[in-house]
């Protein structure tokens, strides 16, 4: 049974990542190939245009064209060479020619690629490695990409997408190496053993995040093109536990459900994946597990507020309890180390609180968020009458206290980027709870100065709640 099931989930994500497999009569479109796509970075005044190879959202390869999608035209910034020097890099052909499963040439013999490979251990691996006190996907995975070229070609593949949404460098160069990275990855998918190897499951985490870069947070189901984590973990279930395992492994699991759990707030629904049995509990730990423990808790929040079973009171009082008693069980290491409330006292500006480690800002912020969806998703508050709107009122408060807090958390631990996220999901699932055109347009500045710098939130996130405010 597990074998079949496995088998089959192997094709589910060959048939999203091959478009040959698909029976989709609109799946016809030519395939997309490297050699077709211009390997230089555009200048300031250079418009590029794809190649005729590039095929549209309706033939087939949807994934390509949704990357390219939503990029709004910026100011060219130049970008950082591996000598730490600045400068348009040369365009190179691309080296990745060697047989599948030939070892990657190392040191790399291309600039380009090696701007790319460092621009992922500086800015990019973080994304992972939010809440990993062994930043496994910054030292674990780059050294499995020595020996694995479909793990090296999704790292190369994800630092140019980040860089191309967040400067001018070429989006093309990001879906070649797309490319490149499937044609070693389908084959290795109908391998039922290599499909649970690490350096796989890595890359198609990587692969997970270079897509999310490009969908809108709200009113969108992605759930069509982002099925590769899902099943994966579906079918390694057993070896790929939370709790258990070798450390690069629940590494990748934490990844995954992160994304998983980011796709639900996107969308407002459900899980589709399965919770695995994470630590619940408040026994004493380390300050990561303290973390994890408030991922979980988000999920389980996540699970409810979009679920059937919302309307249950003593479920909602378990979770809010859950929440509570994580703030006041925690170490005190998650105390911040400076705390000043807003400047003017009135209480509506973002509040300077700085912490001392990455899991102690992360642990705040997903804990936050989860009181952010209670708060609004009390079943106990009256529907009706003039309790109602009292009710409204007061809740409406408590949630621009907390979106408040995460933005402040934010722009005070700004190297803390993953951070910056979670204020944003808050801005745009609750921001149209905000009235006042000032609160308005530091909640805007928020969302503009992330996705400048990191490419996300999307812009038309950005204008849904423009609209919102009602702001012409």
């Amino acid at each position: 049974m597990v074998a079949v099931q496995f088998l089959d989930e192997s094709r589910d994500i060959r048939s999203h990542y091959d478009p040959s497999l698909r029976n989709s009569p609109t799946g016809q479109g030519q395939s997309f190939t490297p050699e077709s796509v211009p390997s230089s970075i555009s200048s300031a005044n250079q418009v590029q245009t794809p190649p005729p190879s590039v095929i549209s959202p309706t033939e087939g390869l949807t994934v390509l064209s949704l990357l390219n999608s939503d990029s709004p035209t910026r100011p060219f910034h130049a970008i950082p060479t591996a000598s730490g020097l600045t400068s348009h890099p040369e365009p190179h052909p691309f080296v990745y020619e060697q047989p599948p499963g030939a070892p990657v040439l190392w040191p790399l013999e291309n600039e380009q690629e090696a701007m790319l490979l460092q621009h992922y251990i500086e800015h990019v691996a973080l994304f992972f490695d939010m809440l990993d006190d062994k930043d496994h996907f910054r030292n674990h995975v780059v050294q499995r990409a020595k020996k694995n070229s479909t793990l090296m070609n999704a790292i190369l593949a994800l630092s140019a997408r980040q860089l191309s949404r967040t400067t001018n460098f070429d989006s093309f160069v990001a879906d070649a190496y797309y490319e490149r990275c499937f044609q070693t990855l389908i084959p290795a998918l109908n391998d039922t053993v290599a499909i649970q190897e690490e350096s796989l499951l890595s890359a198609i985490v990587l692969l997970r995040l270079l897509e999310e870069m490009n969908i809108s947070i709200i009113g969108s189901d992605p759930q069509g093109h982002l099925l590769g984590t899902q099943a994966v973990i579906r079918a390694a279930e057993n070896q790929y536990m939370g709790t258990s395992g070798p450390d690069f492994r629940q590494a990748i699991y934490w990844a995954a459900f992160r994304q998983e759990l980011w796709i639900s707030l996107m969308t407002q629904r459900p899980f589709q994946l399965h919770i695995f049995p994470a630590d619940r509990s408040l026994d004493p730990t380390t300050d990561s597990i303290w973390a994890t423990r408030t991922i979980a808790h988000l999920g389980d929040v996540c699970n409810f507020v979009f679920g059937e079973g919302r309307h249950s009171v003593p479920r909602y009082s378990q979770l809010t309890d859950e929440n509570t008693a994580w703030r006041l069980r925690r170490p005190d290491s998650f105390d911040p180390f400076f705390y000043r409330q807003d400047g003017d006292g009135s209480g509506r500006n973002f509040p300077d609180i700085r912490y001392h480690e990455k899991m102690h800002v992360m642990g705040k912020q997903y804990n936050t968020l989860a009181h952010v969806l209670l708060v609004v998703h009390d079943p106990t508050i009256p529907q009706l009458g003039p309790s109602h709107k009292q009710s409204r009122q007061v809740v409406d408060r408590m949630v621009q206290e907390d979106v408040r807090t995460l933005c402040g958390v934010a722009q005070s631990n700004s190297s803390i980027f993953p951070s910056k996220f979670v204020a944003c999901f808050a801005i745009s699932l609750v921001g149209d709870r905000f009235t006042d055109r000032q609160d308005q347009e530091r909640l805007h500045d928020v969302l503009v100065s992330t996705e400048v710098a990191h490419g996300f939130p999307p812009t038309a996130t950005i204008h849904q709640l423009e609209e919102a405010w009602g702001w012409g």
